[in-house]
């Protein structure tokens, strides 16, 4: 019984010893996020680098390597390190379709090999020195193809495989996105560039004057603010103004008296409130139309739910989390090793939405990825905030002041209506013409920018402030026309 036992305990220790032998020497393969293994992450990689062609630099658009990260994460999709290393070659050879078909976009003009200064190649190397010599010489093909012509969207019909992956087929899903991408201009016919660079969103204009847009340098300079607050503060003075003026001169009838009698020096009053109504409402005009734009401004940018849908719609998830594996992926190129657990798409997603909105709260020292735009919006906010805390105020409050003594400064009150409505009007007008103007001119057309959803991201926020511009003309115009038909009620009231 004791041997039988013993002889079990053995045979144990042995199996297990031949599992350990058995697992030491079968080729391993990491597996990226539970979803996306070593292989497939170089293969990401790969085509997110830069590519070399007859002179000039290609990079695919983020929403090309969105669609390849996407069909690599498939559940039916599990690419060996042999089926990769075909897919990059048959990629590095055919650079000239990629171009053709509207997947690889100029970034410079540099000549050279890929491989050369960090390319694509050099992000997926297989370690077997033949297969390594074969994609050199793929790559060299691409330079022959001069005279490839490939008509945009051939074979985007292919059924695709894994034993025979086209690279440029798995970008070739049209998706809202990518026909949105098509109206962006070339660059070189862009009114405007707006590129991320190093941390910064750079603007370059037609005459090479760059704007650079920190994530934590004060966006709107000082001087500008001052501009405004002092504007406000000129607005704000010369209706108390007119204020000190109306009361000084008894112009002022909070409670109709009992007599319609006039009052001695009654001619000289009434030109005073001529007069004095007249610049009040001009400065209540431009007190309206400061407080549209403000809100404008805020309702436009500052909604967390409307700016976390414009991520998502402009595919930024994807691209960051194809960032994130090509970073692992050459990491663990270089050492055969990660120094962080990998997580699926799924958790990055969760955990980027979380961290962009706790950056939109105002919190700092949350680890983002450099390419998310949250840091830039809330440091736009709080340059907004800046202006708003003096300009903002004091605009509001004139606006307050210039209502209060229009109406009340005679016993007409219907006048005072009538000159709220006049201002009123005008702020609404302008806003409907800017509203107009952006809705059917459509300048940020002519804006080249890259990546691509950046464009996507950009392109989606005007278009919703088109529509809180809208929505602001229409509640403008709506409130103008309510304040009229009280003033003509009020009038045929008082003519009664």
């Amino acid at each position: 019984m004791f041997d039988i036992r013993r002889k079990n305990i053995h045979m144990n220790i042995v199996l297990m010893g031949i599992l350990m032998l058995a697992w030491s020497i079968i080729p391993k393969q990491v597996v990226f996020a539970g979803e996306i293994n070593s292989s497939e992450a170089g293969l990401i990689a790969a085509a997110s680098g830069t590519f070399d062609y007859d002179g000039k630099t290609y990079r695919a658009g983020s929403a090309y390597i969105n669609s390849l990260t996407s069909y690599l994460s498939g559940d039916d999709v599990d690419l060996t390190a042999e089926q990769c290393q075909k897919a990059a070659a048959q990629m590095y050879d055919s650079v000239a379709e990629g171009i053709e078909r509207g997947y690889l976009y100029e970034v410079g003009s540099e000549s050279g090999d890929p491989t050369e200064n960090g390319g694509p190649q050099s992000a997926y190397e297989e370690d077997d020195s033949d297969d390594d010599e074969d994609d050199g010489k793929s790559s060299e093909k691409s330079s022959d193809k001069d005279d490839t012509k490939v008509e945009s969207g051939e074979n985007s019909n292919k059924v695709l495989s894994p034993d025979n992956l086209d690279v440029w087929d798995s970008m070739s899903n049209q998706t809202e996105a990518k026909n949105k991408l098509q109206k962006r201009p070339e660059q070189e016919d862009a009114n405007a560039s707006v590129k991320l660079e190093e941390g910064n969103i750079v603007v370059t204009t037609k005459d090479n004057e760059t704007i650079n847009l920190s994530k934590k340098e004060q966006l709107i300079p000082d001087k500008v603010v001052y501009l405004i607050d002092i504007i406000a503060v000129v607005i704000l003075s010369i209706t108390l103004i007119c204020a000190a003026i109306l009361l000084t001169t008894k112009c002022m009838v909070f409670k109709k008296p009992k007599s319609r009698r006039a009052r001695p020096g009654h001619t000289k009053r009434r030109k005073i409130r001529r007069y004095t109504r007249n610049i009040i409402t001009i400065t209540t005009a431009v007190s309206f139309i400061a407080i549209f734009v403000l809100a404008g401004i805020y309702i436009s940018i500052f909604n967390k739910n409307t700016i976390m849908q414009n991520m998502q719609s402009s595919g930024y998830f994807r691209y960051a989390y194809s960032e994130y594996i090509s970073e692992l992926a050459k990491e663990y190129k270089e050492n055969n090793t990660i120094s962080e657990t990998i997580v699926s798409y799924e958790d990055f997603l969760f955990t980027v939405k979380q961290n962009s909105m706790k950056i939109l709260d105002g919190e700092t020292d949350i680890r983002i990825p450099d390419s998310n735009v949250s840091p830039y919006i809330t440091n736009i906010k709080k340059s907004y905030m800046k202006v708003f805390s003096v300009g903002g105020v004091l605009f509001i409050i004139n606006g307050l002041i210039g209502v209060i003594f229009m109406v009340f400064m005679d016993q007409r009150r219907e006048r005072g209506v009538k000159h709220t409505a006049f201002a009123e009007l005008t702020a609404a007008a302008l806003a409907v013409v800017v509203t107009i103007y952006m809705a059917f001119v459509k300048p940020y057309l002519h804006l080249y920018i890259e990546p691509d959803y950046l464009y996507l991201f950009i392109t989606e926020c005007i278009l919703w402030s088109v529509k809180v511009m809208t929505s602001i003309s229409a509640f403008a115009v709506v409130l103008a026309m309510l304040l009229i038909g009280i003033y003509n009620s009020m009038k045929n009231k008082a003519d009664s």
